[in-house]
């Protein structure tokens, strides 16, 4: 059975400018979330055409936050992402408990803050 994962942070890394980021990458990023899994965020990252990638820097055992490379390729640009993702201890569940509770919902947001991002 493969590890479960959840979101902690998105970082860009030391040399990246937040501003040089393409817009595309900027609107996936407010559409993130902590706690989300790993295949909501590979995921989304495909339901905005921006072919993700990622590789983990290290083993970390579960409940450990892991730091993993993120690569978006949106267009010809390549916007590289350091993703911190915790491992979740996995346990068996019937497949119709599975489906109704595994999935983590975006929080609500505030329609004042849209323009935040």
């Amino acid at each position: 059975m493969a590890d479960a994962f959840e979101l902690v942070a998105l970082a860009l890394p030391g040399d990246t400018a937040p501003e040089s980021l393409p817009a595309i990458v900027r609107q996936f990023i407010a559409e993130c979330w902590p706690g989300m899994s790993r295949g909501q965020l590979m995921a989304r990252a495909r339901r905005f055409a921006l072919r993700p990638s990622l590789r983990a820097y290290g083993a970390s055992a579960p409940g450990e936050i892991g730091r993993f490379a993120f690569a978006l390729n949106a267009g010809a640009q390549v916007v590289s992402l350091i993703a911190h993702l915790r491992r979740v201890a996995t346990r068996r569940v019937s497949a119709p408990t599975r489906k109704a509770g595994a999935a983590s919902r975006p929080p609500a947001r505030d329609p004042r803050q849209t323009s935040l991002f």
